[in-house]
Formats: C-alpha cells, structure tokens, sequence
C-alpha cells in the first residue's frame, strides 16, 4: 500500500512538473517572451496577421528586444523590461518574423530595411498604455513596396484606408529604403506624419492634404496578375505639399500667484500626453477633431464649458480680459492655436481665464524637412 501511494505522489509530482514546462515552452522560445502581459506590461498591440512576430524598441540589437506576439493576438501586452521603458518617449516597434529572426540572430541588422512591420508607439512612463497598436492581416505577402524616405526629420507611417486605418508600415527618418512585404489586391495607402513633441508633450499626427479634394492625400496601388513590385519615393510626392494636423492645440498660459491650475471641459480633466494636468506656467494640449469619412477630419468641432483654475475651484472662459461674461458654447477650427491665459490669485478670489491669442499652427511646428 506504501509503494502505491508513493507511486501516486511521484506520479503527481511528475505531472505537475510537467505542466509548468509545458506553460513556459508556451511562454518563452529560446530568449523570446511570447507570453501576453496582463498587467506589468509596456506596449499592446493587435497581431491580425498569421505570422508570430518578434519585436524590437527601435533598433534591431539584441539589447532592444522586447518580446514576442503570436498569430490573431488581440491585446496582446509586450513584457516592461526596465532597461528599455524607463522614460516616456515615442520610437518606432520594429517586428520581424518569427522566420526572419531565427535565421537571422547573428546579423540581426540584415534585416534593418526588410523587417515585416514598422510602428510608430508612444510609451508613457507616468500614465496610461492602454491604446491597442494594430499589425495588419494585408502584410507578409509576396510582393514589394518600396518606401523611399530621404528626409533626416520626418518619419512617415503608412495606414490603409484612410489617416486613421490600420497601419501596415513605418519608414523613418534616416533610413533611406524601407521594403513591406504585402499580399495580391488593391491598397489605398495614406501617409500620416508621427512624432511626439517633447517640447509640447503632445504627440502629434500629421497628415498630407490633397490639393484638389480637399480631403487627406493618398495614392492607390495594386498588387496582383503580374505587379508584384511598386515604389512610392516620398520626398517626389510630398515635398511641395500642404499638412493638416486634424487637431486644435489649446495653449494655457498661467500667469496666477497661486500656484498650478488645470483645463477642465465640463466634468473631463484635460491631460498632456504623459498625463499631466496640473499647468505650472504654460502647457499645450491637443483636442482631435471628429473623423469624417472620406479619410480626413472635421474642419470644426463645438466645445463648452471650458474652465481653468485651482483644484475643485475653476473659473469658466470669459469672453475677454475686460468682458467676464461666462463662453458657453463655442465653435473651434482645425489646425488653430488657441492661448489661454490665466491670471488672478485663487485664495483672493480673482481667478479669470480668457482666450488672449488665436492663430493658425506654424506649417513648420506640422511638418518638418525633407
């Protein structure tokens, strides 16, 4: 009876052991973490496309790896290792195939102009992570596109179907030739501008506008019954045209004695891109505007409620420095820069916020040189 039961507890203990290299073979392959991160994680992403991708945090070196994500991942979180995320900043996510990266461990930086996936991604060491970075199904195909990028400032994404599609490639600034490989069928690419402005903590989307349409810019390319290798150069295209931001920058001046105030719309606390929201002296915050369906967005949007103070005390918009009448509802335009400015003392009492400057966003804060 001792010997069975002794038997059993080996038995057990067997399985067991078992079960747990089991879930971490599911976990880890080789030095990859395919594992999703639930909650300690630094970036999430959607993988729509049926490849397992490896990831890495703006260069391919074995030092920027971050992890990898399996096939028809949704929500998938990238591991937080804090010797990659300790600070808020965007940088492009570079993913290679599960392929691509085996045969290419030694001389990772082979496949510097060929990865499978370019993304832009913001990581905010301070705040919220939540938004969902979306790999398109349409890539890893057989055929080329060509993305020639020569510009030393301007790192253009390309997103399908409109300026807030998915995304199916990143071509960043000083890397002249980026190639995606992408599947049979009619693609209607839109190239969209990404960054995040430190000065400003904002990160900005920026996009081309087509001089005749008056909607986003755009091209439309096909791959299929013999095409199967296209070029988009973006300096030729793009170099003489206008951009749009899609957005109104609110720029709130604080000139009180009484320490920091915040921008609140009706019940919503605004926060800066690291999610701030107490303003010491000046700060800018980016309102988008409404998307519309031909691919660009609204060119007015009707707020209310403004008010701008101390804590729990705020003041409404007045209508001018000398005119304390409260600004209910108010109609803003896209691309403008609206000043705030804030003066008073919140323990006297004398709190007053109006808008003292309005202008249209500098071309040069939009775009950048080619």
């Amino acid at each position: 009876m001792r010997i069975k039961k002794f038997t059993a507890v080996l038995l057990a203990m067997a399985f067991a052991i078992a079960c747990i290299s089991c879930s971490q073979d599911d976990k880890l392959d080789g030095n990859v973490d395919f594992g999703s991160h639930n909650t300690n994680y630094s970036i999430l992403v959607r993988n729509n496309s049926g490849e397992r991708l490896v990831a890495f945090k703006g260069d391919l070196n074995p030092k920027s790896l971050i992890g990898g994500v399996p096939a028809h991942a949704q929500n998938h979180g990238f591991p937080k290792n804090p010797a990659l995320f300790d600070k808020t900043e965007g940088f492009p996510l570079i993913l290679l195939t599960e392929a691509q990266y085996n045969e290419n461990i030694n001389n990772l930086n082979s496949q510097r102009n060929t990865p499978f996936s370019r993304v832009y991604v913001f990581y905010n060491a301070a705040g919220d992570n939540t938004a969902v970075y979306e790999l398109s199904d349409r890539l890893g195909g057989s055929n080329q596109l060509k993305i020639i990028n020569s510009s030393t400032s301007i790192n253009v994404e390309l997103r399908l179907g409109g300026v807030a599609g998915e995304t199916i490639g990143y071509a960043p600034a000083g890397i002249l030739e980026t190639t995606l490989r992408l599947h049979d069928g009619d693609f209607y690419i839109f190239p969209v501008f990404k960054r995040y402005n430190q000065f400003r903590d904002l990160v900005e989307t920026v996009y081309p506008k087509g001089t005749g349409s008056g909607g986003a810019w755009f091209q439309h390319h096909t791959f299929g019954e013999g095409v199967d290798s296209l070029t988009m150069n973006l300096k030729d295209l793009l170099s003489g045209i206008s951009f749009t931001s899609g957005a109104v920058w609110v720029v709130v001046n604080n000139q009180t004695s009484s320490g920091s105030v915040r921008f609140m719309e009706g019940p919503q606390v605004r926060k800066t891109a690291t999610g701030l929201e107490g303003i010491v002296s000046t700060r800018t915050f980016q309102i988008d505007m409404p998307r519309l369906g031909n691919g660009s967005y609204s060119d007015t949007l009707q707020v209310s409620n403004w008010r701008f103070g101390r804590v729990s005390e705020e003041k409404a918009l007045q209508t001018s420095e000398t005119d304390s009448t409260p600004v209910g509802t108010m109609t803003i335009n896209r691309d403008t820069m609206y000043t705030v400015t804030v003066t008073g003392d919140a323990n006297a009492g004398t709190i007053k916020a109006w808008i003292s400057n309005t202008e249209a966003i500098p071309q040069g804060e939009l775009a950048g040189s080619w």
